[in-house]
């Protein structure tokens, strides 16, 4: 079984991430075969961006992961031998395709592919792109497609540059290989006075409705002459299909989660009707996101994991807010020791994955003998954190999630606190090896 070595202090155990090399956004979300199935960009080579593939797992309960045979592979030569860059699965013709951006050499020759099943299961990749790229007067880095139904017809929409900030394009789909583009669904100049835009290009636009309002999502970057700047935005507004062109009209928005950890939310709506969403978290340790990592990261061989799955669902003004899926509640374990009286508590733990909740507010931090408390995250009202090696996974109630990376160093141990009681136990699974590394270990070789 190919892992990280099993002394790192900061590997995930119950995350999704791939038992070795670089991954980045979350792909092909769905559920057939009686499976959720959950994709993710992928060098198997090593942990910086390149050679991207596409890596899967898969699970009946969203908590215990097996590790499935790639889904995409880079062909030389090939409308995709630049790499499988993001995308989703859909239902179409009664079997599941994977919609995505095949990438030739440069960013400027993304287009959107198609791959079916074949008869032996595995998915065949085409050889000629559904929507090439647009030509466009101004527009750049078109890419990542997403497709919804709504009132019987099916649109798909990619995200893109302009020289005023990012948009998205919208297109009719009426068959799966064939797309056919419409024009601007939405760009920045046209959110309203007082609602944040920002980003020079828009990546991985997810359309969706959460309690009947429609929520954009939209990755975004800036580069410039500083350091690149990247964030995850949410709008919500509401979508005309009256005229020619399908349009989105924004009304607000908000910072999809406040960690500074965080990118390229994938969602997908559940049978159920739950909206749920998956994200990728970056490593915080290393020079940034995009690979130019360290010795530290280079000796792990491991960089990037894919966050819990969460809930979206209205917050504060009707803008969404994430929780925890309603199934992390069975990784709740063994209960830890919390000290205190009513009005304080206090748990300080070596634990590796645990999980706490409190209706008072919650303070997280390191602490070593020697040197002064470093708090990593606060919480007010209702406050529940899930912590799973180096991955820190908060959410308040009437805020939303938090995502950072905190990498504990010597002697360090985590200390919780709260301004009443409150409830901690370890995560984990009876009888259960780390999910993320269980099952069927088949990657793409070089």
């Amino acid at each position: 079984m190919t892992s990280a070595a099993p002394h790192d202090p900061h590997d995930p155990r119950w995350h999704v991430r791939a038992p070795r090399g670089w991954v980045n956004d979350p792909n092909g979300i769905g559920r057939w075969d009686g499976r959720w199935h959950v994709m993710y960009q992928w060098n198997p080579h090593a942990p910086v961006w390149g050679d991207i593939h596409w890596g899967h797992v898969s699970s009946t309960d969203l908590l215990r992961w097996e590790h499935e045979p790639a889904a995409l592979t880079p062909r030389p030569g090939t409308i995709d031998g630049g790499g499988a860059w993001s995308g989703v699965a859909v239902h179409d013709a009664g079997d599941v395709a994977l919609v995505y951006s095949a990438v030739r050499d440069t960013v400027a020759s993304a287009g959107v592919a198609v791959a079916r099943r074949g008869p032996a299961g595995g998915w065949v990749q085409p050889d000629r792109l559904a929507a090439p790229p647009p030509d466009l007067p101004g527009v750049v880095d078109v890419r990542d497609p997403f497709l919804l139904t709504v009132d019987g017809r099916r649109l798909g929409i990619q995200g893109a540059g302009t020289p005023d900030g990012g948009a998205v394009l919208v297109y009719d789909v009426p068959d799966l290989d064939d797309w056919r583009l419409l024009g601007t669904l939405v760009a920045a100049g046209d959110a309203p006075d007082g609602v944040a835009a920002p980003g020079r290009v828009w990546e991985c636009p997810q359309l969706v409705q959460v309690a009947g309002t429609w929520v954009l999502l939209v990755s975004w970057f800036d580069r410039g002459d500083g350091p690149e700047r990247l964030g995850v935005t949410a709008f919500t507004g509401r979508l005309d299909l009256a005229g020619d062109v399908p349009r989105y009209v924004v009304e607000a928005s908000a910072p999809f989660d406040h960690g500074p950890d965080v990118y390229a939310p994938q969602v997908h709506v559940a049978d159920d009707g739950r909206v749920l969403v998956w994200g990728w978290s970056w490593e915080g340790r290393g020079d940034g996101p995009l690979g130019r990592l360290g010795v530290e990261v280079g000796a792990a061989g491991w960089a990037g994991v894919l966050t819990f799955p969460r809930e979206l669902v209205p917050g504060p003004r009707g803008l969404p807010v994430a929780r925890p899926a309603a199934e992390l509640a069975g990784l709740r374990d063994r209960p830890l020791p919390v000290a205190g009286d009513g009005d304080r508590a206090e748990l300080v733990t070596d634990e590796v994955a645990w999980w706490a909740r409190s209706d008072a507010g919650l303070e997280v931090a390191l602490v070593d003998d020697d040197v002064a408390p470093v708090v990593v995250w606060t919480g007010r009202a209702e406050a529940e954190v899930l912590v799973d090696g180096s991955v820190l996974e908060a959410f308040e109630a009437d805020r939303g999630s938090t995502t950072t990376r905190v990498y504990r160093r010597g002697g360090q141990r985590w200390r919780v606190r709260s301004r009443g009681s409150f409830e901690a136990t370890t995560l984990g699974l009876p009888d259960a090896c780390p999910t993320a590394r269980t099952g069927t270990q088949v990657v793409a070789e070089a």
